[in-house]
């Protein structure tokens, strides 16, 4: 009896440690959670405001990323280079939005990584929408006891996707102008030839 008091105490106690040890661990989780949710949040507000000023401070060391462009970049003023040319696109008087869905992430000690997909909407200046999904993943660790932004990568579909289908329509009205551009000036240049011809005098007769 006293064999089994004893062992019931035991487990109790070793029961008491783990519920204490698991809640402080679901405690640092969910406040890393939160701050992630608060990192997206500026993100948001960053693009959406078109001040990505805001993003400079999240960026960690050593912060690389790939956009759904291809175009790699290195540092903030590589962010901020791509961003220019997005807006060069979409043209003064043009507006964008986006929102944020985060699918899962995963810790790793002081390092997160992140997926989901994003709601993007670009209006262009000369009046054409553009709608799309592209997914992400995104790395973020731990820096001087704050998370930091240190790799995000987006990926879309180039077989169903509406920027893409466009580009591909203006390449091949631009293909398309150029080769009667080019059927004009060879036309011009042939026509000159045979005037040209025309108006050579013929040899005199011997």
């Amino acid at each position: 009896m006293f064999i089994r008091h004893r062992f019931f105490w035991r487990s109790l106690f070793v029961f008491a440690i783990l519920f204490v040890f698991s809640s402080a661990l679901w405690a640092d989780e969910e406040a890393d959670r939160s701050a992630l949710r608060k990192i997206s949040a500026t993100y948001e507000d960053a693009l959406n405001s078109n001040d990505l000023a805001k993003l400079k401070p999240l960026l960690a060391d050593g912060f690389t990323g790939v956009m759904i462009s291809g175009d790699e970049i290195k540092s903030f003023e590589d962010l901020q280079a791509f961003w220019k040319k997005i807006w060069d696109l979409v043209g003064a008087g043009g507006s964008y939005h986006v929102t944020v869905v985060t699918d899962q992430t995963d810790f790793f000690g002081d390092v997160a990584v992140s997926r989901g997909y994003s709601e993007e909407m670009f209006h262009t200046a000369a009046g054409k929408e553009f709608a799309f999904r592209p997914r992400w993943t995104a790395i973020t660790r731990r820096q001087n006891g704050e998370w930091k932004i240190y790799r995000v990568e987006g990926t879309v579909n180039p077989m169903d996707n509406a920027v893409v289908t466009e580009i591909v329509r203006r390449a091949r009205i631009t293909v398309g102008v150029s080769g009667v551009v080019a059927g004009l000036v060879l036309g011009f240049l042939a026509a000159g030839g045979l005037w040209g011809r025309k108006k050579s005098p013929r040899p005199a007769a011997v």
